[in-house]
């Protein structure tokens, strides 16, 4: 059977349920002020629910979430998308991205992994938490993180040597059993897609596994808009789709919220897009 999944990103469910000033005492306080005089009203939790019935109705039988399921990282945030994905009423997989990864005492008491590592389940390499993958049939998920905490005004991401390495470990293993490998992964993995001080710091290292072990398709979100491209595999390009945000109010093109559905199997990669219009999601034709 297929693997049909719902691809969204960047949702950003907020909760404030008990934070205190001293909370803010870090990289959270120019976020407090950017969610206060503008994230907070581009953002509608609401549309998150129209993705879940859209993704249900369209006989999707997984969810997958590439990145920045809260704003701060502040626990409040964790436990409130973690029950929200607990109720979707689809299995999930998710992976971190740059504010699910805010400030260093997040990443430090494990933030993501602890909240959501039922999202997680799969097949590592050591004891490690990155990469992971979850088999589906003939399709293979590949969760990679590159969630660290950067300075102020930044939203950059890393992979890092280590990960890398265990990353081009699987994609081998993976290819070799004749899987189709979906990677999963935050910030956009090509040059001149992500913003100035948005960038992957080690996009030409990541690329460069891409090039000698391959993969069927790249899914990342960050930028909060779709966008389409690709990577030189060792037989061809390797497709990379990005999603816009989730649950975004913009009436902007290619900013509007939107999800990817897939139906994947091992000669079949199929997508159907959809855009939010104000009112309910229509496919783009």
């Amino acid at each position: 059977m297929p693997l049909r999944f719902v691809h969204v990103s960047d949702i950003h469910l907020l909760d404030l349920a008990g934070v205190r000033p001293w909370h803010y005492f870090n990289k959270r306080i120019t976020g407090r002020v950017n969610l206060a005089l503008k994230r907070r009203r581009e953002h509608d939790e609401r549309i998150f629910d129209a993705v879940l019935e859209h993704g249900l109705r369209l006989g999707a039988d997984r969810l997958v979430v590439t990145g920045d399921l809260t704003n701060l990282s502040l626990p409040s945030e964790f436990a409130h998308a973690r029950a929200r994905l607990s109720a979707a009423g689809l299995p999930v997989t998710v992976i971190p991205g740059n504010h699910d990864t805010y400030t260093r005492g997040a990443v430090k008491q494990r933030l993501f992994e602890r909240h959501f590592a039922e999202f997680m389940i799969g097949e590592r390499d050591d004891d490690t938490e990155f990469p992971f993958v979850q088999r589906h049939g003939a399709v293979a998920l590949v969760g990679v993180s590159t969630g660290i905490a950067s300075l102020p005004l930044f939203a950059t991401g890393r992979v890092g040597v280590d990960q890398l390495a265990r990353l081009d470990g699987m994609l081998a293993r993976l290819g070799d059993d004749g899987l189709v490998r979906i990677v999963l992964i935050h910030h956009p993995p090509v040059a001149g897609v992500s913003k100035p001080r948005h960038d992957l710091l080690d996009l030409g290292a990541f690329g460069e596994v891409i090039a000698r072990r391959g993969a069927e398709l790249i899914l990342h979100g960050h930028e909060h808009r779709c966008v389409d491209s690709s990577l030189a595999g060792p037989t061809g390009p390797v497709p990379v789709h990005g999603v816009a945000s989730g649950t975004s109010c913009s009436s902007r093109p290619g900013r509007q919220a939107s999800f990817s559905f897939y139906e994947v199997d091992r000669d079949l990669i199929h997508r159907e897009r959809y855009t939010w219009n104000g009112t309910a999601f229509d496919r783009v034709h």
